[in-house]
């Protein structure tokens, strides 16, 4: 009986991390730093995507931001860190996708981890492009 009990003691407590690491995904956290150098020139807003080569949904969110970046002074910019463990580093990159939106002056406004969500990234868009001056 207690082999039993141990194992559905681990299937609950699997199911409940799991379940709590999805609902953190795509997710936007109000984030700050610099990442100046990497922001687009003449951009408003840049959207700065850490991706690698093997990762799937880094695919489906570099679509969401080109898409998002088609509005008026909206960059998108995908860097692969496969081979730039520095960059992994520099911003404290756990997982791929993940995205940094960067205002004007290249400040870290917000940080999507996983992959973004359309609906997200345009609320958080309207977010600083209201709060920018025009």
């Amino acid at each position: 009986m207690t082999p039993l009990v141990a194992i559905v003691a681990l299937v609950v407590f699997t199911t409940v991390l799991g379940l709590a690491w999805r609902s953190r995904q795509g997710r936007v956290r109000r984030a700050t730093g610099e990442a100046g150098d990497l922001a687009a020139a003449g951009a408003e807003v840049t959207l700065l995507q850490f991706s690698t080569e093997v990762c799937a949904p880094c695919r489906a969110t570099h679509a969401v931001l080109e898409r998002a970046a088609e509005r008026p002074g909206v960059a998108h910019v995908d860097l692969d860190i496969t081979n730039r463990p520095d960059l992994a580093s520099r911003f404290n990159i756990l997982q791929t996708p993940t995205t940094l939106i960067l205002d004007a002056q290249g400040a870290i406004r917000a940080r999507i981890g996983g992959a973004a969500k359309p609906t997200t990234v345009n609320l958080e868009l309207d977010r600083i492009l209201v709060g920018s001056p025009a």
